[in-house]
């Protein structure tokens, strides 16, 4: 294991080498496709700023307004679709079988922006702390079960709703699980159908703004949300420096988000225009970016590292593969754990490290 390593860290080192003599020699071509979410607005912000010719890149930005599942999806149909994705961790995990990929770093933390919302007058608002070890958690088991909710399956919201579930001693077969675009689920519940749906940022706000409430969010259910970023895996075997690039770009942004959010709110709100067609207030938008924690390549090396025991990253795979019965919704199917393992890598961010660091 310590012969592997070495070699590890040592082709590490030649990389760092080759990029401090031909720092930018050429500019890199890269496909990103990413949900119309936060971490998407941090990409957009640093081409918007100029940054991507900065760090030598030419970045071919798609951000859809869909699951990270249906990026998942895409590649499965188009082995060219994206060279890099950003999805949830769920999706990244449980919807890539069969996919070639790498996890290469984290855009942020979903887990206080993503919620199960109900209609105000819903009974399931009307019982709260009915687990007392969730006692900001609202429902029960009578004012949950037989209740229809909108989900994204094989998205972390199948995930949210199995730990919801779970804390009353219920199960899928104790609801209705509709499967849907989670765009079109405001309009699903305005036009009286179902009882409750799952949704992240920035749905979340044309939600609250129909009156919709928050029965629980995800990390009040325990479910861990961080949203991914991962890489074709020939993509990420032929071009690590250029996904080093990428997230030393991003790097740089998650440092404004970190020191300086309000200055930020201007290009959110540009961002969700152009992209969503909505308005949303400068609150909402300064809430959204203090909602979604973000981490600096320091902070993800120390996610990813694995070298005297099992990464966080690592931990949260083996997490996910072992809910994965309850999270596809299919109790009773076989799986080969061995076949959603990606063995994280921290390659990536090694170099990103380096370019950050020869900038300082």
């Amino acid at each position: 294991m310590k012969i592997f390593r070495f070699i590890k860290y040592l082709f590490i080192a030649v990389l760092l080498c080759c990029f401090s003599v031909n720092a930018f020699d050429s500019v890199r071509k890269l496909k990103v496709s990413l949900l119309l979410e936060h971490e998407a607005f941090l990409v957009w912000y640093g081409i918007e700023q100029g940054w991507n010719k900065e760090f030598g890149l030419d970045i071919d930005l798609s951000v859809k307004d869909v699951a990270g599942i249906d990026l998942m999806n895409d590649m499965k149909v188009n082995s060219g679709a994206w060279d890099v994705g950003g999805v949830g961790c769920v999706p990244a995990v449980i919807g890539s079988k069969g996919l070639d990929i790498s996890y290469i770093g984290i855009g942020n933390n979903e887990a206080t922006s993503t919620e199960i919302l109900v209609r105000p007058d819903s009974d399931i608002l009307r019982v709260k702390g009915a687990n007392p070890d969730y006692p900001e958690v609202y429902g029960s088991k009578e004012t949950i079960r037989n209740k229809t909710f909108f989900i994204r399956k094989m998205s972390s919201a199948s995930y949210i709703l199995s730990n919801y579930l779970e804390l009353f001693d219920l199960a899928y077969n104790d609801v209705k699980v509709v499967d849907g675009n989670p765009s079109d689920f405001v309009n699903y519940m305005n036009d009286g159908n179902g009882d409750a749906m799952i949704l992240w940022s920035p749905s979340t706000y044309e939600a609250q703004n129909n009156g919709y409430k928050a029965a629980a969010t995800a990390s009040q259910v325990d479910a861990i949300v961080p949203m991914l970023f991962i890489a074709r895996g020939d993509f990420a075997k032929n071009n690590p420096q250029t996904l080093a690039r990428f997230l030393a770009m991003y790097d740089k942004a998650v440092g404004i988000q970190k020191n300086d959010p309000q200055s930020l709110v201007g290009p959110y709100k540009n961002f969700l225009k152009i992209y969503s067609g909505k308005d949303y207030s400068d609150e909402f938008c300064l809430y959204d970016l203090k909602a979604h924690p973000v981490y600096t390549i320091d902070e993800q090396l120390k996610l990813f590292d694995s070298e005297s025991n099992m990464s966080a990253i690592e931990k949260l795979e083996r997490h996910l593969i072992s809910r994965i019965a309850m999270i596809s919704m299919q109790p009773d199917a076989k799986y080969d754990p061995k076949e959603y393992k990606h063995d994280p890598s921290d390659l990536f961010l090694k170099i990103a490290k380096g370019i950050v660091d020869s900038r300082k």
